[in-house]
């Protein structure tokens, strides 16, 4: 067992090296406030790339089997039974006023729940879940964008070279229009 002097010693030594490795050492980085990157759904509609934010879709589905509805807009393409509950579907391109870019083999159904509200919308193409960080987010809407669509969008965001339109499924959905689907008489005469 070593005596007290050269435990002293020892502790001065390593108490010298401490102090050494204190001023020769690089300040510890600034704290970061972690960032979460923010996350959508992607699809096509009449050649746009959107995203709407995950939420706002409750699932995406191959085209169901629709059965047609009389006396209707001609964006009501029908409704369909998913998993026992009867769900209208929309045409999104025909409702925004859109040409379809795609095959048929690519749509697929965006099926929404806002409240009472439970409808799909038909859509050229699913992406899946798109991640963005907060330096690709743009602000404004482009002249580019379609006036049927562009008052649903709510900024961009740019990766590499694409740019994906924040569109709001809500207000969609919520717009007193998407409400009034039946013809009127005077257009049917």
């Amino acid at each position: 067992m070593p005596d007290d002097g050269s435990r002293s010693e020892g502790m001065a030594l390593l108490r010298q090296v401490a102090r050494s490795a204190a001023a020769f050492a690089l300040p510890l980085p600034a704290r970061q406030a972690m960032v979460e990157p923010w996350r959508g759904l992607g699809f096509n509609v009449g050649g746009n790339r959107l995203v709407s934010e995950l939420g706002q879709v409750l699932e995406v589905l191959a085209p169901p089997r629709l059965t047609p509805i009389p006396g209707v807009e001609d964006w009501v393409l029908g409704v369909a039974n998913v998993r026992g509950r009867l769900l209208p579907v929309v045409d999104l391109c025909t409702y925004l006023g859109l040409e379809n870019t795609t095959g048929r083999s690519e749509w697929r159904t965006l099926v929404v729940e806002d409240g009472d509200l439970y409808c799909g919308l038909l859509v050229e193409q699913s992406f899946g879940m798109l991640q963005f960080e907060p330096q690709e987010a743009e602000v404004g809407v482009d002249e580019k964008v379609e006036p049927g669509l562009a008052r649903f969008i709510r900024g961009s965001y740019r990766q590499s070279a694409r740019q994906w339109w924040v569109m709001e499924v809500r207000a969609l959905v919520r717009e007193p229009k998407f409400f009034e689907v039946g013809v009127s008489l005077r257009r049917s005469a």
